[in-house]
């Protein structure tokens, strides 16, 4: 069964040589992506130009860096390969530069905004949620979506990612970050039974069981 994992931090540009992005390593979406090709599956790792986590050599990766990259891999990938399940870690952008301005209002669109020109203001607008648009394209796969977060208790954490089932129409989605605490939290669609996962290494090896005990 083919497999593909998004991996890796998403960025945004401000300028040519600037951009917007996060801490994420790509090493949860590494690992995932290994365990599955060391039990059978073939792994499409699409993973971020910025990750810095070593990638397994044996993992065929094709690389992206904005949202609007990796929506154009995908929705390419939908009609030409036979993909059984979507494990999408990478932790893209939720906004986007919708344009940069002197103090005084002036648009700049230069290659590289130079210090000279002193403060900026920088408007940011919601970028294209990729997660929203996985469904239409792949009907019949399994789909798998992280929630990260960052306030909140460990219910509200696991409630958001309940929500992310629903909204998106996802089979898993899995909750982590501060909010959480150590470890992650498993949900499935229809299961209230939730899987508490206390390392990466533990939520890999559960998630390749669960994936090899579906029948396709």
């Amino acid at each position: 069964m083919r497999v593909i994992v998004t991996c890796g931090p998403g960025c945004e540009p401000i300028d040519r040589v600037r951009f917007i992005s996060n801490f994420s390593t790509g090493e949860l979406g590494s690992l995932l992506a290994s365990e599955l090709q060391q039990h059978g599956f073939e792994v499409l790792c699409l993973r971020s130009r910025l990750a810095t986590y070593p990638m397994p050599e044996n993992v065929k990766v094709v690389p992206f860096s904005t949202n609007e990259e990796l929506a154009k891999i995908l929705e390419e990938l939908s009609t030409n390969e036979n993909v059984g399940a979507i494990f999408h870690t990478a932790a893209l952008c939720d906004y986007r530069v919708e344009k940069v301005t002197t103090m005084d209002g002036a648009v700049l669109n230069l290659g590289k905004i130079p210090s000279s020109i002193g403060c900026l203001d920088i408007t940011l607008e919601p970028s294209l949620k990729v997660i929203a648009k996985l469904r239409a394209w792949f009907p019949q796969m399994l789909l798998v979506g992280w929630k990260y977060e960052v306030s909140g208790t460990r219910e509200e954490a696991c409630d958001k990612a309940r929500q992310q089932i629903e909204k998106y129409q996802l089979d898993a989605s899995i909750a982590n970050g501060p909010a959480v605490g150590k470890g992650f939290e498993v949900m499935f669609r229809g299961d209230e039974a939730r899987h508490a996962q206390s390392s990466k290494k533990e939520l890999v090896h559960f998630l390749m069981t669960w994936l090899s005990k579906r029948k396709f």
